[in-house]
């Protein structure tokens, strides 16, 4: 079993719950089976908001329901596999290019922040950060990652 998400509380009277999402990979979508004390559970819907994930899940349908998952650790079964899953921990130590092929730095840590990480690269010995989204990471292969090189990014 894989940890995933971790449910923080309540949201609303439908019985919906907030998700503190734990996975580099998008394992919350409708009709994914995930697990909850050993118990297996089927997402209705899920919602994103701000850092956290509204979850509806199968029979679960009121306030009072949605409290008994309140603090529950959820899980699925399998690990994704790799070539489908990008593990931030994996990123750490990859070398930065551009699409031309020049060298930027070193990746040192993954920031969070509120609209999602950001890649802290040592650029000649000064930490700089790039949005870890689409529109800046062209590609990653396992000895390095390229990225769209944006007036003012570095």
């Amino acid at each position: 079993m894989f940890l995933i998400g971790y449910i923080t509380t309540t949201h609303g009277i439908k019985g919906e719950v907030k998700v503190k999402n734990l996975s580099d990979y998008d394992r919350f979508k409708a009709k994914q089976h995930v697990f909850i004390n050993d118990q297996s559970w089927i997402i209705e819907h899920v919602k994103k908001q701000h850092d956290r994930l509204i979850v509806k899940f199968q029979n679960i349908d009121s306030m009072n329901d949605a409290l008994l998952l309140k603090d529950q650790e959820i899980y699925v079964k399998d690990k994704p596999e790799l070539d489908e899953a990008i593990h931030y921990q994996d990123l750490l130590g990859k070398s930065v290019y551009t699409t031309d092929d020049t060298y930027v730095g070193q990746v040192k840590f993954i920031r969070e922040v509120p609209q999602g990480h950001l890649l802290e690269v040592d650029v000649n010995g000064s930490l700089k950060l790039i949005p870890f989204v689409d529109a800046f990471i062209k590609d990653i292969f396992e000895d390095k990652i390229i990225i769209n090189l944006i007036e003012g990014l570095l």
